[in-house]
Order: C-alpha cells, then structure tokens, then sequence
C-alpha cells in the first residue's frame, strides 16, 4: 500500500493520535466546554486539530475544513474541487468517559465524493485507510494488510449470527426495532455498540454487515469512513439508497443513512425507512 497521500495522512493521524493521548493519560482533570450544538469539546479537540491543519497542506495543498474550525460560506466552499475534511477527534464522549473507541478521521474530498479516508485509533494504534480504486487497508504495528467486507454467502457458510453495528447513544429504538425486522428474514441478528467512526471499520473488515444509523451526524463525522467502507466493498447510502456526498448546501448535516457490507446484497428489497415499521 504504496498511495502516498494515504501514508502521509496516516502518520498525521497518528501524530494527532499522541497529542490526543498527551491528554487521555495526563491524569489530569480535563475542562470541558460546550459548542453551539451543545456538543462537547476539549483542548485534546483543539490540540489534534492543530496538528492536522498544519501538516496535511504539507500532503496536498488544498484547504482544510475541520469540525474544530470556522467554516466558510457555501459560496467560497462551492469552488473547491479537493479539500480534506477532518474530525480530529471523533468520539469525545468516548473520550471523556474512558472507553477508549474514539479515532481520528481524515478525508479528502473531491466533487463532492471521498476519495481518500484514514481513520486512526490512538489507544489501541490501529488504523484504517483506503479510497475508490486503491483498496481498504488495516495499519497495525506500522503494517499494511488488506481487507474487504464480508459477504452474506460467507456469513451462512460460516453459520455466523447477522451483525448490527450500531451507536451506544443514538437512535437505539431504531435499531433495536430493525434488529427485530431482519431477524425474521436473515435468522440471528446481534445488535454491537461501538463508538465514533469504527463502526464503519468494523463493517469494512468483515466484523459487521450493517451499521444503520437513525440520528443525526455531519460530514466530518462520516467522508472517511465512507472512503474506507467503498473501498473494502460496501456502500454508503442515505435511507433513500442514493450515496451520500459532500459540500453541496450550507450546512453540515447528512440524512439518516446506511453503511452497508455485502455490495451485491438486495438490501434495498430487505431495508425500509422509518417512514414504515421503523416510527
């Protein structure tokens, strides 16, 4: 895995990732302050952040939006062609409660579309990294290895239980409704919880085959993710089975959405909206 735009990116998360850790292991009593959308926030934010839009025009030189800066108007956005879209850290509830799932995201946009995502995880030192066209890779122990989703014909020859991924906060009536859903159709339907951005890891390497998702999220909080999971051979795609993209209105805010494993699956004659059974 040789792309060298997604290697520098990796070793810029994994940079962001000790700042991020400077913080998580201080002992230290950490402030918290509160954005607009009553989000929380800290200086382990602001502290990755720093890192990540110093050192990614050093990659490419195109502009850098992250969750943690000022965005400018749609207007001065709408002639950008390439732009990285970062969360310099994805997760802060994670963080601030100690259980360790919170990453690092990184994108690159172009027309709309991530064509390049790394998700990095400090506590553990694992990453994931791919893009349309290049693959879906794991990082461990400062190596590559190759990953794909896994396949419905693969999980029934493995008599392996359907598995949601899912937020531990967000939507979990939703979810736990479609569980019962897809457990009359496909057998076996566990329901995981995992925090932040890996929930679409844990798709793209075979270790889910769904991640609904029935609550709000922005941009930054999904493009690297996306990346990896098209690359790994899933899908992405709003509750209306049309992919999300990027860039295109004045706010950051994606619809409800799908990230889905097996590409060649029928999910579209197996998944219904919340408009149905879902309400």
């Amino acid at each position: 895995m040789n792309h060298p735009f997604l290697n520098g990116a990796m070793a810029l998360a994994v940079d962001a990732g000790k700042s991020i850790l400077s913080f998580y292991r201080s002992g230290d009593p950490l402030p918290v302050m509160t954005k607009q959308d009553r989000s929380p926030v800290t200086e382990a934010d602001y502290s990755a952040h720093r890192v990540l839009v110093a050192g990614l025009p050093d990659i490419l030189a195109v502009p850098v939006l992250s969750e943690e800066s000022d965005p400018p108007p749609l207007d001065v956005r709408a002639c950008w062609d390439r732009y990285w879209l970062v969360d310099p850290l994805d997760g802060t509830r994670e963080f601030l409660d100690g259980n360790d799932e919170f990453t690092v995201n990184i994108a690159l946009i172009e027309s709309g579309i991530p064509i390049l995502g790394v998700i990095y995880v400090p506590v553990t030192g694992i990453g994931y990294a791919g893009g349309p066209g290049l693959g879906a890779f794991k990082y461990e122990n400062q190596r590559w290895s190759g990953i794909q989703v896994r396949t419905e014909a693969q999980r029934r020859l493995q008599k392996e239980p359907f598995r949601l991924v899912t937020s531990r906060r967000h939507g979990i009536p939703e979810v736990r409704q479609l569980s019962e859903r897809l457990n009359r159709s496909l057998g076996d339907v566990v329901i995981c919880e995992v925090g932040s951005s890996l929930k679409f890891c844990h798709v793209a390497e075979g270790h889910a085959d769904l991640y609904p998702r029935f609550a709000p999220t922005s941009e930054w909080d999904t493009a690297a993710g996306q990346a990896i999971l098209e690359a790994a051979g899933g899908r992405v795609v709003g509750l209306d089975f049309y992919p999300l993209s990027y860039n295109s209105k004045s706010d950051f805010l994606n619809p409800f959405f799908y990230g889905l494993g097996d590409r060649a699956f029928p999910w579209q004659d197996l998944l219904t909206t919340p408009g149905d059974d879902l309400e």
